[in-house]
């Protein structure tokens, strides 16, 4: 697939909810959110931070179609606030899957971070992620499988400093894959 126009031939444009905005107990923000510490592992990324506390996949898709995007790659980090509220997570993703790549642009779907509560609501909207992963041949970042202690969580479902690093370490392992060049 080639590579959308861009000013930037490695720029990522990230989507999802506060664990990809770096936020929790409230308006709580880590000191180094996601975005900035991929920036700090990939500094040839242009990083644009389009996440949003509490958003959920369903929301950003009715407005996904209409927004202006340049990035190369879209990361999507949606899923846990659909999953706990029953919203429609697999049609939203396709949706913002399919038009992603009618303007040239790859995705990259992160999967769900490990919670310290609700684990059968985060497999099961995992799980959804997981199969549009596969079925729209996505690359998949697989976030669930990153080990977490549960001294290293904000809160019952934020990533505190330390996970939130090493969710983004992972990140940047798939964007490399994506595009070898700005590793």
């Amino acid at each position: 697939m080639p590579a959308a126009k861009s000013e930037a031939v490695c720029s990522v444009e990230l989507y999802g909810d506060s664990i990809l905005h770096g936020g929790s107990l409230g308006d709580m923000r880590l000191q180094e959110p996601p975005a900035a510490a991929l920036r700090r592992l990939r500094p040839r990324y242009k990083v644009v931070d389009r996440s949003v506390n509490g958003e959920t996949a369903s929301a950003r898709s009715a407005s996904f179609a209409g927004e202006e995007r340049s990035g190369r790659i879209v990361v999507i980090e949606h899923g846990l606030n659909d999953a706990m509220q029953g919203l429609p997570l697999d049609a939203a993703l396709r949706a913002m899957i399919v038009k992603a790549r009618a303007e040239g642009r790859h995705v990259v779907l992160t999967g769900l971070s490990r919670t310290l509560t609700g684990a059968q609501v985060r497999a099961q909207g995992d799980a959804v992620v997981r199969r549009v992963a596969r079925d729209m041949a996505v690359p998949f970042a697989d976030w669930g499988s990153v080990p977490v202690q549960p001294t290293e969580m904000a809160d019952i479902l934020h990533p505190a400093q330390a996970y939130s690093a090493r969710l983004v370490e992972h990140l940047a392992r798939v964007l490399d894959t994506v595009a070898p060049e700005c590793a």
